[in-house]
């Protein structure tokens, strides 16, 4: 072993068993990502892409749509949260993915959307807003 490793381990020796088991983690994944750097990043990206069925942003459309011109159900309204839910809880493993692959490609999660031609949420929302 050498003297960087040996550094390492003596620093490892000194950390809670919480902090020691994230550490493993990642030095893990960095050995799996210099192995598998073009399998990680394909897999990355298609978690990146993935997004609800098109049924159920179909279903999202419409119900924002009665909405706003004639209000809803108990029951449409309790549909709707559960496709907001559905919908933030994507954006939120979207981000954690996009991170990941900004870190392999060593660059930001903002230039990377832009590389990968994603926008903002914001960017989104305001795109959409536009069109109404």
């Amino acid at each position: 072993m050498n003297l960087q490793a040996q550094t390492l381990l003596r620093e490892a020796e000194q950390l809670d068993n919480r902090t020691l088991d994230d550490f493993i983690d990642q030095v893990v994944s960095l050995r799996v990502r210099r192995s598998y750097p073009q399998q990680e990043e394909a897999l990355l990206l298609k978690r990146i892409n993935k997004g609800l069925p098109t049924v159920q942003v179909q279903r999202l459309r419409a119900l924002k749509q009665k909405l706003r011109q004639d209000g809803l159900t108990p029951a449409e309204h309790d549909e709707l949260v559960r496709l907001i839910e559905k919908t933030e809880n994507l954006t939120v493993r979207r981000l954690k993915y996009l991170t990941t692959l900004a870190r392999l490609r060593h660059t930001t999660v903002r230039d990377l959307m832009q590389q990968l031609g994603l926008g903002t949420s914001h960017e989104r929302l305001r795109a959409n807003e536009n069109k109404q």
